[in-house]
């Protein structure tokens, strides 16, 4: 996540050379991305032998699920920017592309996230959306994902033991570590909204090279990124713009389960009926089970803690094993495969 406050005179515009910056990065994403591919060769086939055999509605069912996680992203986007307080000039078709390109880098670069809003935040600034009110929505963007996240930690598992009576003592240990870390995650996304706080975040997030070119015009505001909405912090939001936060809860709830529709498709096109509940609760224990950044895409934490949960709920581990790498096929490489194709043409519009 990248915070602080952009000066709002326009960058200087940068030759375009092909040893540029945007280049540079854009180069180097498509260097890892064909590492990625060829060291994947083998597991990619499989999986392309595997969607040889699933029914074609399902498949499409599947495919549609996955574009609407992009359109619940782009929608939380589009109220953080235009229906808090004043409009932007940016579109909803604009962060629907970047939702994707966002997806990319986050799978690509493992930073907890830092980059891929760090490419929100710049490309915010060069659509003419102001400093502050791309540090708002990144802001709100993340505590709103705690909110929702934690909620679901709460529900889904409540709802799973009305019907089934009992949980495996492993899940409920993941289900406390899930809350603990979305609380302290959401705590973290307060106090950096403290100007003492977020001078000292630039600072050393600065000497990371990577980050610099985002950071290199930054100012700090004096007077705070929520005083403009009568607010001290992104709480006071919440109760001052109830209906509009509701709206980005529900974006982030959205994704979610659009996810778990892309897994019922998938299991229906293979002619596997497996109770919804525990869809739902295999997907939220996998998102907290590879929350940690340690590989790109937690790639075999993702896979392994998936086909896990699927098989300890009661899933052939055949099935589990096969719907998981279908799943991720859908919402890890195809997203790198588009953003990789889009992150050129999202910058280029502007720079």
């Amino acid at each position: 996540m990248i915070y602080g406050y952009m000066s709002e005179k326009k960058p200087s515009s940068r030759s375009k050379t092909l040893f540029s910056t945007g280049n540079i990065v854009f180069f180097a994403l498509c260097v890892i991305v064909f590492y990625f591919v060829v060291h994947n060769a083998s597991e990619l086939k499989t999986v392309k032998s595997l969607f040889n055999q699933i029914d074609g509605w399902w498949l499409t069912v599947a495919v549609i699920s996955q574009l609407i996680t992009y359109g619940c992203t782009a929608l939380l986007y589009y109220f953080l920017t235009n229906k808090f307080k004043d409009r932007t000039p940016i579109t909803f078709f604009d962060l629907f592309k970047m939702s994707i390109v966002i997806v990319f880098i986050n799978q690509i670069v493992t930073a907890g996230g830092i980059s891929g809003n760090g490419f929100l935040y710049s490309e915010l600034n060069k659509r003419e959306v102001s400093s502050k009110k791309a540090f708002f929505t990144i802001i709100m963007e993340c505590i709103s994902l705690y909110v929702a996240l934690g909620s679901l930690l709460i529900i889904i598992p409540l709802i799973h033991l009305s019907i089934h009576h009992s949980l495996p003592h492993l899940f409920w240990i993941i289900i406390l570590f899930g809350l603990i870390l979305y609380g302290v995650l959401a705590g973290f996304m307060t106090v950096l909204t403290n100007q003492r706080v977020l001078r000292f975040f630039i600072k050393h997030l600065s000497r990371i090279a990577f980050l610099r070119r985002y950071l290199e015009d930054i100012e700090i505001s004096p007077e705070g990124t929520f005083s403009e909405f009568g607010t001290k912090g992104p709480w006071g939001i919440f109760r001052k713009y109830p209906a509009q936060s509701a709206v980005v809860v529900l974006g982030q709830l959205g994704v979610f389960f659009a996810d778990s529709l892309t897994i019922v498709a998938l299991l229906h096109g293979l002619h596997v009926h497996f109770a919804y509940i525990d869809i739902l609760l295999t997907l939220i224990l996998t998102f907290v089970a590879s929350a940690l950044p340690i590989s790109p895409g937690a790639l075999l934490i993702y896979e392994g803690a998936m086909t896990f949960f699927f098989t300890s709920s009661g899933m052939p581990v055949a099935t589990a094993l096969i719907i998981t790498l279908m799943f991720r096929v859908l919402s890890f490489w195809a997203p790198i495969l588009l953003g990789l194709g889009l992150y050129k043409h999202v910058q280029t519009n502007k720079e």
